[in-house]
């Protein structure tokens, strides 16, 4: 799912370099060697392009570097469409959930190609936590759940974390998990007429990682699923204190 605007990616598309990390094709816009990092994985259907344009909506200070890795799987979006994906998505379920609206309850499953997606981003993130003074991850729907899953496994803990529109899966396993991040920062924002991965789910994550001792902060809008203007301002003042 395509969150920005086509202008807006043609223009930040200019600032950015292609390159490979670990072995994730990346758009990347380099700041300071050596300074930090912001990591934000795209959405089921979206690809490395779908995120860029934030670095400029974010206003992020000129030494840090922000990378927008793509998913290796391709899927097919629309007749003749296609987009990249961390990991396969049940669409008939989806699109049931959306028809009843009741969005769909995930929290009791671990979506498969999940630990593939994350053992191929743990790769590049060890590549940059080696290089950069402090790495913050994140991502949008899709991309937001990989990005807990990394932060939850991974032995070297982000400087923060940031979850648009995200949703809780394997409650258990994540709550199990959660403590080995203990006092890391995260911002989360979802909007109250998501009908795609519902507001509850993110509120009971967003208490699950509270609980477990990382520091939270909460924004939500009255919109769906995507990334409000708002949303984009609060990112950015998370970013600049962490």
């Amino acid at each position: 799912m395509l969150v920005l605007r086509d202008e807006k990616r043609r223009y930040a598309m200019k600032n950015a370099v292609a390159k490979s990390i670990g072995s994730l094709k990346s758009l990347s816009i380099d700041g300071t060697p050596g300074g930090p990092c912001v990591v934000f994985f795209h959405g089921y259907g979206a690809d490395a392009a779908d995120l860029i344009p934030l670095y400029d909506m974010l206003h992020l200070s000129s030494n840090t570097t922000f990378i927008c890795p793509e998913a290796q799987m391709e899927v097919i979006i629309a007749p003749g469409m296609y987009g990249k994906a961390w990991f396969q998505i049940d669409s008939r379920r989806l699109e049931e959930a959306m028809k009843n609206g009741e969005p769909t309850d995930m929290s009791q499953t671990t979506p498969p190609g999940l630990e593939q997606a994350r053992k191929v981003a743990a790769r590049m993130y060890d590549e940059l936590v080696e290089k950069h003074s402090k790495v913050i991850i994140g991502g949008f729907s899709q991309g937001a759940m990989l990005a807990t899953e990394l932060a939850l496994t991974h032995a070297k803990k982000p400087s923060g974390l940031v979850l648009m529109s995200a949703t809780l899966l394997n409650e258990e396993r994540w709550k199990k998990l959660a403590p080995s991040c203990d006092g890391v920062p995260f911002f989360q924002c979802h909007g109250k007429n998501d009908a795609l991965l519902g507001y509850d789910y993110a509120e009971r994550l967003f208490t699950l990682l509270n609980d477990a001792g990382l520091h939270g902060d909460f924004f939500s809008f009255s919109g769906g699923h995507e990334i409000p203007p708002k949303a984009i301002e609060r990112i950015a003042k998370f970013i600049k204190s962490n």
